[in-house]
């Protein structure tokens, strides 16, 4: 058994065609399948049930998936460490965050980062909170940070709180439940409500709409305008929101769950090796949040 005859059984699993996988492996089919036939050999069980040009994953191929792609993956990762370590390239990391932290404090982190961690390039990536799982665990990005709705125990990936961020029910200073003492869910239901949604498949009923009327927005920033200029509410960061109210263009709303505590995470892969620039922006993001 070696790293490329297990490349040949993952990509092909994957993708569920030889031609597909050969193409991305950018081999011949003939050595793919080659390759699958000698891993199979090696294990002594057939990993793929064959009817014609069809290929289906046998139960040993299924029960070996996903050890098969932790291997790939660290292999890869033992790749980039070492030609890292001799020089070959500077390390690159892709970073998804949410926006309940402001744009101009993480301009601030990604212009220091740059300037404490030369040999690493950082590409961030907007993202709604809700994808921010599903892009760690599909390694679209390496990390992401955001507010945690999940509440997933996914072994695959590693949630580690940084801080409690305060979620506020809020509406414009002018809007009809603004001015009421106490707000029902009959009240909140009536009116337009701004909301975050997310493309990943699984459901998350955090995220699901709560009034009969709904604009969705992939940004906490897009809703909070959204709050302000059509005369909606929504569930907001304070971080992203206090000056508004303290200015007295926003208000809380006066409901049961109008304040609520969420978990502002750093999502990464399970057994991925301490990133030292990552490190330093997780401790950056604990003091920032341990402010509010």
């Amino acid at each position: 058994m070696n790293l490329s005859q297990l490349e040949a059984f993952y990509t092909v699993a994957s993708t569920g065609s030889v031609s597909e996988a050969a193409r991305q492996l950018e081999c011949n089919r003939t050595k793919l399948s080659m390759a699958i036939k000698a891993l199979e050999a090696d294990l002594g069980t057939l990993l793929f049930e064959r009817a014609g040009n069809h290929l289906e994953l046998s139960e040993a191929g299924k029960a070996i998936l996903k050890d098969s792609e932790n291997m790939l993956a660290t292999a890869a990762r033992i790749r980039q460490t070492c030609a890292q370590a001799n020089g070959e390239f500077s390390a690159e990391l892709w970073v998804a965050r949410d926006d309940a932290i402001p744009d101009d404090i993480w301009q601030e982190w990604a212009h220091t980062l740059n300037n404490q961690f030369p040999a690493t390039s950082f590409n961030f990536v907007l993202a709604s909170s809700g994808d921010l799982a599903s892009l760690v665990e599909s390694q679209q990005v390496d990390f992401a940070f955001g507010v945690d709705y999940e509440r997933s125990d996914d072994p695959k990936l590693v949630f580690q709180p940084l801080g409690k961020i305060r979620m506020m029910s809020v509406c414009s200073s002018d809007h009809p439940l603004a001015q009421l003492r106490r707000v029902s869910d009959e009240k909140l239901r009536q009116y337009m409500q701004a909301l975050m949604v997310y493309l990943n498949e699984k459901k998350n009923p955090a995220l699901e709409p709560f009034a009969l009327k709904h604009l969705g927005f992939t940004s906490f920033e897009f809703m909070r305008n959204t709050i302000i200029q059509e005369n909606a509410w929504g569930v907001l960061p304070e971080p992203l929101i206090r000056t508004k109210l303290r200015e007295q263009e926003l208000s809380v709303i006066k409901h049961t769950y109008g304040l609520t505590q969420e978990d502002f995470c750093m999502f990464f892969p399970a057994g991925m090796a301490e990133e030292p620039g990552m490190s330093w922006l997780a401790d950056q993001i604990s003091d920032y949040l341990f402010t509010f």
